[in-house]
């Protein structure tokens, strides 16, 4: 769950309308590219029931983690269109896929990824992707026409990305994700701006009943993923929305593939303080993933994201909920397998989880800030492994929450 104060938020804007004006222009067609040879190659047709994401047709839960793969120096808005990476970043990368494969993940959930991530794990093999479709969530108008024909441009450029590394039309695609944690005030500007807009109907995405603008237009975007993936290449991919515990009562998406939620144990006391104690732990996470989808039983429920920030200048809360930041490294261990046990141990079925995340993001504050790491900051370290420099450059060290979790998932 970010938190963004306004220099993050200065550089978010910066970044969108960057994007915008560079989608507007991302319209050109390309006819489908066909699969050549008689190699047969893993298939990766997923689908879902009632609680489960299936890979064809056997249960896939999702073991994922969050990867931006951005370190000192580099920031996701000028690095994802990047065709030729700097060896360093380029053999940085290569290293970091291979470390989360190593830990026993089976899943990568990418935002605006370059083409060598998709290379990477293509090399690696065994490992599946989440792919997020960025859409700018503090936008005053969901519903604004060129705001829409630019986020379409987006999602056209995304789409081409991934199947540019994938000319057999088979990428290892679990789903997309088609934006993240909409901000509540933008939410609300909309559905009083566009009052009448209460419905969508498209090729593939239908709603049932009243909705809010907010609502049709991410159904909008979600028919335009479906729309625009099977008409160039072929493919029909899952798609969903990652919402999290501030807009939880404020969005349904029934009409979307599976249900998508980034949970996190400090937010839950919060923003949730009634929450009831879990079925088998206890604890006020499992009480509040057991809502959740005990709200959404007719369709599978992935959480998207969950994590712990090691800030150390946070105020520290400890166990059983911890904090936003100041958390030790061992209570990042204990508390992230922890929420892994109220997953398992939940009396209620998941279809996975997405650990928040692997890298620390130092880069959130813009290029400047990118080469420090901010003890007030708690957004820059929830990584599962932490950035320390050598001589000229940059290595990863694993935190001890990286051998909890091997230990776990290997």
């Amino acid at each position: 769950m970010q938190k963004l104060n306004k220099t993050s938020k200065k550089m978010v804007f910066i970044f969108s309308i960057f994007t915008l004006v560079f989608h507007a222009t991302c319209t050109d067609k390309k006819e489908v590219i066909l699969p050549r040879g008689n190699a047969v190659v893993e298939q990766n047709n997923f689908t879902v029931t009632q609680n489960s994401i299936l890979k064809n047709g056997s249960p896939f839960f999702v073991k994922g983690v969050v990867y931006v793969p951005f370190y000192p120096g580099y920031l996701p808005w000028e690095v994802e269109r990047n065709l030729e990476l700097p060896t360093v970043l380029s053999e940085r990368i290569a290293l970091d896929i291979a470390n989360i494969k190593a830990m026993g993940a089976n899943t990568i959930r990418l935002w605006g990824a370059p083409k060598k991530c998709y290379e990477e794990i293509k090399k690696q093999g065994g490992l599946h992707f989440i792919q997020t479709i960025w859409i700018d969530g503090e936008y005053s108008d969901f519903q604004a026409l060129a705001f829409k024909e630019q986020t379409k441009g987006y999602i056209r450029e995304v789409i081409d990305r991934v199947y540019g590394v994938y000319t057999n039309l088979n990428p290892p695609l679990v789903a997309y994700l088609v934006g993240n944690e909409l901000s509540r005030a933008s939410i609300l500007q909309t559905n009083a701006a566009h009052p009448t807009i209460n419905s969508y109907q498209g090729v593939y995405v239908k709603t049932v009943g009243s909705v809010s603008a907010t609502e049709a237009f991410l159904a909008e975007m979600a028919d335009y993923v479906k729309q625009y993936e099977m008409s160039r290449y072929g493919r029909k991919s899952l798609v969903s929305y990652a919402n999290d515990i501030r807009t939880a009562d404020d969005l349904d998406v029934p009409f979307l593939d599976f249900r998508s939620h980034n949970v996190y144990s400090y937010a839950v006391p919060y923003y949730r303080p009634g929450t009831s104690p879990g079925s088998t732990s206890g604890t006020l996470f499992q009480g509040w993933v057991e809502e959740l989808k005990r709200k959404f039983m007719d369709k599978p429920l992935l959480l998207t994201e969950t994590g712990l920030s090691v800030s150390p200048n946070a105020t520290h809360v400890g166990a059983p909920n911890y904090g936003y930041g100041g958390n030790s490294e061992q209570e990042q261990t204990v508390g992230l397998l922890q929420n892994l046990n109220d997953i398992e141990t939940a009396n209620v079925q998941f279809a996975g989880v997405c650990l928040h995340e692997y890298l620390d993001s130092w880069w959130k504050f813009g290029l400047d800030d990118s080469y420090t790491q901010d003890g007030n900051d708690i957004e820059e370290w929830f990584g599962l492994v932490k950035l320390v420099r050598v001589g000229g450059g940059y290595v990863t060290i694993n935190r001890p929450v990286y051998e909890g979790l091997k230990q776990r998932w290997r």
